[in-house]
């Protein structure tokens, strides 16, 4: 069963030398390391709950993350702001390749992140370096004292600054990502020292890539006075997959994979009535508590250099959606421009009725001339 869906999917351009079912080997390779085995078991038994201490880096960074959904942890290309979503995403092909994002974010906030891969001598084939650049800028504030006096303005950021390594082994692509995070709000700020750790499978003859993730992982080197910030910890496995004759490539996203009911229900909202006209609290459905943890995400391919993205987060629409209202939330769209030395994409991501944001990508390729 498993053989037809793959007989199913698209092939690469470039050619392999692999036996038939090598990759298959490699995977199940993945799988055997004890040491892999243990990491993953590390990664189940991490179980935060709250999440409320830089959340901005739960945001999509870039322009077509945004479009598709808000996560992909799968999308192989040659874009080098994709490696925020999973180190191991970075490779070669984006080698001094720069990425510079930018979203006006809600109220007066702005999201920018600036991403680069350098090229060194002697460098390994299979071994490529990242840099990210984080800062979400939530403006100036007009400062009181306890009466209601104004007093001083300030200001409010956050940032993260992280260097990402990723090795390829055949299909496999193994990354890591260690990051300074801080938030600084007027004369308080916390930091902490975070990791992701990703994995990714890319087939060596279809169009089909895997990718896993774990994401944040670390510790609390400053807090704010007393208070203990939650580190937005998050487990994520995914898929890309673009069918034989179809223009489209497909991905699937799971989140939060650590914990089950990940669903915000407040039962002073969500209620109905009975009988006796009492309020009845109402119920998440199973159904819908699995649907949370799914992204869906698709590119149209108008053209080599041009594509169409769209995606829809489940999520966000069921926490974000005024239900009296109805509305697009959840669903994002936006387009990939590709020239022979630069890249453009832009992206709408809509959060709730009449409201969203838009994002902005641009990728130098300074290899180019």
């Amino acid at each position: 069963m498993v053989y037809l869906v793959i007989q199913g999917l698209d092939t690469q351009t470039e050619t392999t030398t692999y036996p038939k079912y090598r990759w298959a080997l490699s995977l199940g390779t993945l799988f055997s390391k004890p040491y892999l085995l243990l990491i993953f078991l590390v990664f189940v038994g991490l179980t935060t709950t709250a999440q409320n201490s830089f959340s901005f880096l739960t945001i999509p960074n870039n322009a077509r993350l945004n479009a598709l959904g808000g996560v992909n942890v799968s999308l192989f290309d040659k874009d080098v702001n994709l490696h925020t979503a999973n180190p191991a995403l970075l490779d070669t092909s984006q080698q001094r390749q720069l990425g510079i994002n930018y979203a006006p974010y809600l109220a007066q906030s702005n999201f920018f992140t600036l991403n680069y891969a350098p090229r060194f001598r002697n460098a390994s084939k299979n071994a490529q370096w990242g840099i990210s650049l984080q800062n979400l800028n939530y403006g100036t504030f007009q400062g009181t004292d306890a009466l209601g006096n104004p007093t001083n303005e300030f200001t409010a950021n956050d940032f993260s600054l992280g260097v990402t390594h990723a090795r390829r082994i055949n299909n496999i692509t193994f990354g890591i990502t260690a990051k300074l995070v801080g938030s600084f709000l007027e004369n308080y700020n916390s930091m902490a020292l975070l990791t992701d750790w990703g994995g990714t499978f890319k087939h060596p003859e279809y169009d089909l890539n895997f990718g896993i993730v774990a994401k944040n992982i670390g510790f609390i080197i400053k807090r704010y006075g007393n208070l203990q910030p939650d580190i937005p910890f998050d487990l994520q496995l995914g898929t890309s997959f673009k069918p034989a004759h179809m223009p489209v490539r497909f991905s699937i996203t799971a989140h939060h994979l650590y914990v089950f009911d990940i669903a915000y229900h407040d039962p002073a909202l969500h209620y109905t009535f009975d009988n006796q006209g009492n309020k009845v609290p109402e119920k998440v459905s199973v159904a819908d508590k699995v649907l949370r943890h799914f992204v869906l995400g698709a590119e149209i391919l108008i053209h080599r250099n041009f594509h169409l993205l769209a995606g829809y987060n489940h999520l966000r629409n069921r926490e974000l959606t005024v239900s009296s209202l109805g509305g697009a939330g959840g669903f994002s769209f936006g387009a990939d421009i590709r020239l022979k030395q630069f890249g453009f994409s832009f992206s709408r991501s809509t959060l709730t009725t009449g409201k969203g944001y838009f994002a902005f990508s641009a990728n130098w390729n300074l290899n180019r001339k």
